[in-house]
C-alpha cells in the first residue's frame, strides 16, 4: 500500500492546526493516506477544541509577549507549541483505522515508540502519550474529519518549560513556579535524553522506515494538491478569527467562576473540575431548582461525532437536577460518541459533585 510523505517547511500557528484538516478532506474525496511533517516558525499556545480560554491561558502575559493563541479542531489540553519540537501528522481512510482510542494509538504510535527505542531510549506508550522512563516526550490526539482519521503527534526535541509555565493560567507565582519545576520533572525530550539534538531528516528517515515496516506501507515523497493548498489558506483564514479562538468561552459569557458563588436565594454558579481518564471541567449555573446553564470543557477527546458536548450542554439547559444522569444516558445512547477522556457515568458523578456542594443544596 502507498502513502504520501509530505515534508512542509516551518508553519506559523494557524497553518500548523488546518493542515491535517485539508489533507483530511483530500482523504475523504479518495486521496492517498498521508504522513505530514514539519515544524513551527514561532510559539504559540494551542488550545484544544473543548477547552475554555478563559480557563486555561495566562492572556495577559500571551498578549503583552505577543504570541499567538490558536484554538485546534483537536480535543485534548492547552499545550505550548515551540520550535523545539518536531511535528506529525497521520491522516487515513476510516476504514483502515481501529475503531477503539487505545487500539488506534497503539496502532499507529507504536512505529514512533520504535523510533525512540531505535535511540537507544526506555520508551513506552502510555495512553495517547509516549513517556521515556515515565516522562512525556511525545503528545498525541486523534479525530474524525469526514471519512478520514487524524493522528497528531510530535517528538519534543527540547522544551522550554519556563515560558510553558508563564503561558499557563495559574492561581499564584507560587504555583507557576512548581508548574515550571513539575514540568521539568514529568517532561523530557531528545536533548536531555540524547545529549544532543537529532537532525530533523535523521528523525524524517527513521520515522518513514518505521511506519514502512510496521503498517507494509510504503511512502512516496509528494506534495500538497493545489486544491489542498488552497482550502489550508482557507481554513487557516477562519481560525484566526476571534469568535473562533473563544468560541467556547462565548457561548457561556455568564459562566466565568473557579468555585462556587450563591447570586441570590434562587441562583447559584458553581465550577467543578472532575478527573476521569482526563479532566473533565463543569461550570454550571442553577435557577429556580434547575440546571439553567452548563459548560463542559477539558482536556478530553470527542473522536466522533462532532458537536456532541454542544448538544449534550442544550440537552442539559432547564432539567431539574435529578433528571441530570437520565439526559445524559439518553443523549450518550443516541448519539454513540467516541470519547477518550470519560464516560456518562464519570460525568454523572461529576455533575453530582457540583450539586451536593453546600451552595447548590441551598438553591436546590
Amino acid at each position: 500500500m502507498s502513502w504520501r510523505f509530505v515534508s512542509l517547511p516551518p508553519q506559523d500557528g494557524y497553518h500548523m492546526i488546518t493542515s491535517f484538516v485539508a489533507v483530511a478532506e483530500y482523504v475523504t474525496k479518495g486521496g492517498k493516506d498521508t504522513f505530514l511533517v514539519f515544524s513551527v516558525k514561532e510559539p504559540f499556545v494551542n488550545v484544544g477544541v473543548h477547552q475554555e480560554v478563559w480557563l486555561e491561558v495566562d492572556l495577559e502575559y500571551t498578549k503583552k509577549m505577543k504570541i499567538p493563541v490558536v484554538r485546534r479542531d483537536l480535543g485534548g489540553g492547552t499545550v505550548v507549541i515551540t520550535q523545539g519540537e518536531h511535528d506529525y501528522f497521520l491522516v487515513l481512510r476510516q476504514e483502515e483505522a481501529p475503531s477503539d482510542p487505545k487500539a488506534l494509538y497503539e496502532k499507529f504510535l507504536t512505529p514512533v515508540v520504535n523510533v525512540l527505542k531505535d535511540y537507544g531510549l526506555n520508551a513506552s506508550l502510555r495512553d495517547q502519550d509516549i513517556v521515556v522512563n515515565g516522562k512525556k516526550i511525545s503528545g498525541n490526539g486523534a479525530m474524525t474529519h469526514g471519512k478520514a482519521v487524524v493522528i497528531a503527534g510530535n517528538i519534543l526535541m527540547n522544551v522550554d518549560t519556563e515560558l510553558m509555565s508563564k503561558c499557563i493560567k495559574v492561581p499564584s507565582e507560587k504555583f507557576r513556579d512548581k508548574l515550571a519545576k513539575d514540568m521539568s520533572e514529568w517532561i523530557t525530550s531528545l536533548e536531555r535524553e540524547l545529549g544532543y539534538v537529532p537532525p530533523r531528516e535523521e528523525l524524517d528517515k527513521k520515522l518513514k522506515e518505521s511506519f514502512e515496516n510496521s503498517l507494509g506501507i510504503k511512502f512516496e515523497e509528494a506534495r500538497l494538491t493545489p486544491e489542498e493548498i488552497e482550502r489550508w489558506e482557507q481554513l487557516s483564514n477562519e481560525k484566526k478569527k476571534e469568535e473562533w479562538i473563544f468560541y467556547k468561552d462565548n457561548r457561556h459569557p455568564e459562566l466565568k467562576t473557579e468555585r462556587c458563588v450563591k447570586i441570590s436565594s434562587a441562583v447559584v454558579v458553581c465550577h467543578f473540575d472532575y478527573k476521569a481518564r482526563k479532566l473533565v471541567r463543569l461550570t454550571t449555573k442553577f435557577v429556580n431548582k434547575r440546571l439553567h446553564e452548563v459548560s463542559i470543557s477539558g482536556d478530553f477527546f470527542v473522536m466522533s461525532p462532532q458537536g456532541f458536548v454542544e448538544k449534550l450542554e442544550d440537552r442539559l439547559s432547564g432539567v431539574p437536577p435529578d433528571k441530570i444522569p437520565e439526559v445524559i444516558d439518553l443523549t450518550f445512547n443516541e448519539m454513540k460518541p467516541v470519547i477518550f477522556g470519560f464516560t456518562a457515568d464519570d460525568l454523572k458523578k461529576a455533575f453530582q459533585e457540583i450539586i451536593n456542594k453546600p451552595e447548590v443544596q441551598e438553591v436546590i
